[in-house]
């Protein structure tokens, strides 16, 4: 059996197309398909009606607070909302983002170095 290789040029939107989830199946209900979302632990995004129905630290998320809103389809009833929230998994949250404090903590350890002459 012989194989044809064809290469492909991959562009970066066709490498983040491919990491985008591909939505819920039809027939599927909205609440397995967020289960699976969450756990594959990736991000989820909801929209105010979906919001009450999630409980984000059962499943080890934590709700972005910093931006409070996002636009975004929402993955529990695929609606295109400008009010969605945006759960991220607390283990990644903490590898890709950075709270309010731990900034301000920072800000103060490189001052501090600033002024004994580190930099």
């Amino acid at each position: 059996m012989s194989h044809l290789l064809i290469k492909k040029e991959w562009t970066r939107e066709s490498i983040l197309a491919a990491h985008e989830a591909g939505g819920r199946k039809r027939g599927r209900t909205a609440g397995g398909w967020v289960d699976e979302l969450a756990a594959q632990k990736k991000v989820i995004t909801l929209c105010p009606l979906c919001t009450g129905k999630f409980n984000p630290g059962k499943v080890g998320y934590r709700k972005e607070k910093e931006y409070p809103v996002c636009i975004a389809k929402c993955d529990g009833c695929s609606v295109t909302d400008p009010k969605c929230s945006m759960y991220i998994y607390s283990e990644l949250y903490s590898q890709v983002r950075s709270t309010a404090e731990e900034r301000r903590e920072s800000a103060r350890r490189r001052q501090l170095g600033i002024e004994r002459g580190h930099f």
